[in-house]
């Protein structure tokens, strides 16, 4: 059976005082995030763009099936939120079997790897909560050319995200620097092959 090892993060907010459900909230989404990882590197992201509603229907709400296991490397509570970092095993043959099965041609992503690009993006400021979290992670996945979007690690006044795109971090940081989170502009700090470095101010950001 081919399984695949990646280490995946979640962040949920706490409603209420609640840290158990936050936790939950935090976990599952760690371990979709996981799930979505090896979905990336097993088809060609122009297919995976166009299948996003079969992979919503039929896949992520099974995610847990495809978790083979996993341990908890961190989890904290911070800025009202509960955020957890997993080590997972997913069972990339049975995901792969299924994607076929939903008619996604999974398995022939390895041919675009030497046009693609990897770095990290650090964005400096805080996040109001879980919303905030998402909504940046879908306004990066919006750029022309971004693959995926994975979190790496979430602290207070600084998040880092891998991104995996068909273009270079110097294109990537360019359509960055068009785009506005709530209403603040993104400054782009510094950019080169392996990293951006972002900030944003105004509502939910950083204050200079």
């Amino acid at each position: 059976m081919e399984q695949q090892s990646v280490e995946a993060d979640g962040v949920a907010a706490i409603q209420g005082g609640n840290l158990a459900q936050a936790r939950d909230l935090a976990l599952s989404q760690a371990l979709r995030s996981a799930v979505e990882t090896v979905i990336a590197a097993s088809a060609p992201p122009d297919v995976l763009s166009g299948m996003k509603t079969v992979l919503s229907e039929k896949i992520y709400p099974s995610t847990e099936r495809y978790i083979v296991r996993f341990r908890i490397l961190r989890e904290a509570e911070q800025d009202g939120a509960y955020a957890v970092k997993i080590a997972a095993t997913v069972d990339a043959a049975g995901l792969k079997e299924d994607l076929r099965r939903h008619g996604v041609p999974a398995g022939k992503a390895e041919a675009l790897r030497g046009g693609e690009h990897r770095f990290v993006l650090a964005v400096r400021g805080t996040f109001a909560g879980h919303h905030d979290y998402l909504a940046f992670r879908d306004l990066v996945s919006g750029i022309p050319g971004v693959q995926s979007v994975a979190a790496v690690s979430i602290a207070p006044g600084l998040t880092e995200w891998r991104i995996q795109s068909s273009e270079s971090a110097a294109a990537i940081a360019r359509e960055l620097s068009k785009r506005r989170f709530k209403g603040a502009a993104l400054r782009i700090v510094q950019s080169d092959a392996q990293a951006i470095v972002a900030t944003f101010n105004g509502k939910g950001g950083s204050r200079d």
